[in-house]
């Protein structure tokens, strides 16, 4: 099952840890489609190996317009990193059937669609494939005001579980990564807030909860983007149904 060359869509990869994923598996030599709600604009010295793309995960018709593009030009999408997703927190009472349906729309529903449309094309092909989903340790361990959010992730756990056992034999593996807090803009607007509400130091903040995780650091997001690719590997070929967490020891199940 060596996947190694064939062709990569990393969703959400307009920045963040989809971009820094989607340049790891260019400079791994693989062939990258990066899509986004907005066409991706970073830039790099792998161009002739990236097409970028504009796609809205939560719409069927244009995840499967351009996994059928993929296939039109001759490289049918192998490895999938569904990672594209929000987080909108609210109190349960405070929370709008709209917050919910988002979180749902886009975290669970829109993993199913661009996981269907591979794997369809990766069993009529009869071609091995990997499936990786951008999950979260929140999917195991609630956490409070974000039960939407939760229930999102652990649908995705779920369903990385249950494809597992449909798709292993048909040499398919399918792997969840559950980050902890990543440091991203987003982690850095919720240090903001923090700061803005209580007066505290924004430095002081990050201090104190970088101390609420084991290791005593937020995750990278090159971590995220060394795992997906050890996960696309030959030496990753027998790992499948696994949700890893990867955040500092602060889940261990």
């Amino acid at each position: 099952m060596s996947l190694s060359g064939t062709t990569v869509l990393v969703t959400g990869a307009g920045g963040g840890s989809g971009e820094t994923t989607a340049r790891a598996f260019l400079h791994a030599g693989y062939p990258v489609i990066a899509g986004d709600l907005q066409v991706p604009v970073w830039e790099t010295e792998y161009e002739s190996l990236l097409t970028r793309v504009k796609m809205d995960i939560s719409q069927e018709d244009q995840v499967n317009d351009v996994v059928r593009c993929a296939v039109e030009s001759g490289h049918p999408i192998q490895i999938l990193i569904n990672n594209a997703g929000v987080a909108i927190g609210v109190p349960i009472e405070q929370m709008s059937t709209e917050i919910w349906n988002k979180n749902l729309s886009v975290n669970a529903t829109g993993t199913f669609f661009c996981t269907r449309a591979v794997v369809s094309i990766l069993l009529e092909k009869g071609l091995p494939g990997s499936i990786i989903n951008i999950a979260s340790i929140a999917g195991k361990n609630g956490f409070a005001n974000t039960a939407a959010y939760c229930a999102s992730k652990a649908g995705v756990i779920g369903m990385t579980r249950g494809l597992a056992a449909e798709l292993g034999p048909r040499d398919i593996t399918v792997n969840a990564i559950c980050p902890g807090s990543v440091d991203t803009p987003m982690i850095q607007r919720v240090i903001n807030g923090i700061s803005a509400d209580t007066g505290e130091d924004k430095s002081t903040v990050r201090r104190r909860m970088e101390s609420s995780i084991p290791m005593n650091r937020f995750q990278k997001p090159e971590d995220i983007a060394a795992l997906a690719l050890f996960l696309a590997s030959d030496g990753a070929r027998n790992i499948s149904g696994e949700a890893i967490n990867l955040d500092g020891g602060v889940v261990r199940d």
